[in-house]
């Protein structure tokens, strides 16, 4: 009989062991580690902004806008502006630029360079102008801030280079099609999970695709959670969007219902289910089990005794 006991015991001297090991890890790998900047760090260089703006042109017409610049470095700088089709180069949205194309001809700085003195802003004009042949639809153009003079505290030659991105609707007969290639949600979710979708974009000019996903409990359609973002999608182009499950408060299985926004055509619409089970749960399940299996131990034992 003792035998029996120091079994019992050892096996759930073990489990508990387990378990802790478990709850450890999972604090270990929850904690994220935040690295701290100085200020130095973060300030240091040379600061545009805004840095996108949406325009709608009609062709034949033009419009006046400001970039606003600030030199955030330890010495003065001259900076250049200038201007260079972009476009992308991949579903992650990689960008590329050109500067051997008409279409930068349609931007013309009040001044293209300008002397800044340490810590100083300066708003600098600019005129969009279409000409009355462009076809209606969307054109893409970044307007840069760049330094020729070394700005670095050690004396190392270095050029900064920023960027302001001009998305430009040309005013006409335009489309915003969107098609969703793929969407893939977890199943399952223990800790914060990420759904990924590919969005394709077949009009003549881009779209800002608004997208929202809600967890809602199984019975009852109470909404739990909502998170929601966007994307802009430009034309003839595929984008990769990812983003987080908003999480539930208690662990069940659950409806996900993601809308996902696609221009002029209709917004896609799906929902799936998912099953949340958290680390404490897991310990809190090991735990329960544990003491089931003592109790039902013990018993048998006292069974087996009478």
């Amino acid at each position: 009989m003792n035998k029996e006991i120091y079994e019992h015991s050892r096996f759930t001297s073990i489990i508990l062991v387990v378990a802790a090991s478990i709850l450890l890890v999972w604090i270990s790998f929850g904690s994220g580690y935040v690295s701290a900047e100085t200020d130095d760090q973060r300030t240091k260089g040379l600061t545009l902004s805004p840095l996108r703006t949406e325009l709608e042109i009609s062709p034949g017409t033009s419009q006046d806008k400001t970039v606003s610049i600030t030199n955030t470095n330890k010495t003065s700088i001259k900076v250049r502006l200038s201007a260079e089709e972009f476009s992308v180069i991949n579903q992650q949205y990689d960008y590329a630029f050109n500067v051997e194309t008409q279409l930068i001809k349609w931007i013309t700085f009040a001044s293209n360079t300008i002397d800044l003195a340490v810590g100083e802003t300066k708003e600098v004009s600019y005129r969009v102008g279409v000409p009355i042949s462009a076809e209606p639809g969307g054109r893409y153009i970044s307007l840069f801030a760049s330094t020729d003079a070394d700005t670095s505290d050690a004396g190392n030659p270095s050029v900064q280079r920023i960027a302001s991105l001009l998305y430009i609707n040309v005013s006409g007969d335009v489309t915003r099609k969107g098609n969703l290639v793929s969407l893939h949600t977890p199943w399952f979710m223990y800790t914060t999970t990420n759904w990924t979708a590919q969005l394709q974009n077949i009009g003549t000019t881009h779209f800002r695709s608004r997208y929202s996903v809600t967890i809602q409990s199984l019975i009852g359609d109470n909404t739990i959670a909502t998170k929601e973002g966007d994307a802009l999608i430009l034309p003839g182009t595929v984008r990769a969007i990812k983003n987080s499950l908003p999480s539930p408060a208690i662990p069940g299985v659950y409806k996900v219902t993601y809308s996902i926004g696609l221009g002029d055509t209709p917004a896609y619409v799906d929902t799936r289910i998912i099953i949340y089970f958290p680390p404490a749960a897991i310990i809190v399940t090991i735990f329960g089990l544990i003491l089931a299996l003592s109790l039902a131990s013990e018993f048998h034992r006292r069974k087996k005794k009478s």
